[in-house]
């Protein structure tokens, strides 16, 4: 009986670390694909292509924040190529996953998850600027050649 222990005991250890190294990977996948998927989100709302692009990676960054497993942090791809009214914009983002303390047992060293993810843009509520910071600038007069007070 001591024989036999000595035999399985490895390779029931070894599997419990390949269940590790999958549930690791299962789980980075889940998280860089709920990462896209907010970042899209947050895309598709913004006023601009450009802002389109810096929400999407703020929000990626947000969502991926405190993983230890993401090594150098996401990379955050945005696709305005469709940015218009009932168009689309797509977020990718990658992060290799680490799985260097599990490599003995046959795993790689590093494992590349990505996460893509498309959202319409509302036809009715875009803008496709970002507001004007200074509305106003010739001083006094609302659009339309009205001042404040409403006289011509």
């Amino acid at each position: 009986m001591s024989l036999e222990m000595v035999l399985v005991t490895p390779l029931f250890v070894a599997f419990l670390l390949l269940l590790a190294g999958a549930g690791r990977m299962v789980d980075a996948q889940s998280q860089v694909d709920g990462a896209a998927r907010d970042a899209v989100r947050a895309a598709s709302i913004a006023r601009s292509a450009p802002s389109a692009q810096e929400l999407a990676a703020e929000t990626a960054a947000a969502g991926l924040r405190g993983n230890d497993w993401c090594s150098g942090g996401p990379t955050v791809q945005t696709d305005v190529s469709r940015w218009m009214p009932g168009g689309s914009v797509g977020v990718t983002i990658t992060c290799d996953v680490d799985l260097g303390d599990l490599s003995f047992i046959g795993l790689p060293g590093s494992k590349r998850m990505r996460g893509t993810a498309i959202a319409p843009i509302d036809t009715f509520s875009f803008r496709g600027t970002d507001p004007d910071p200074d509305p106003d600038p010739g001083g006094g007069t609302e659009p339309g050649g009205l001042d404040p007070g409403g006289a011509p």
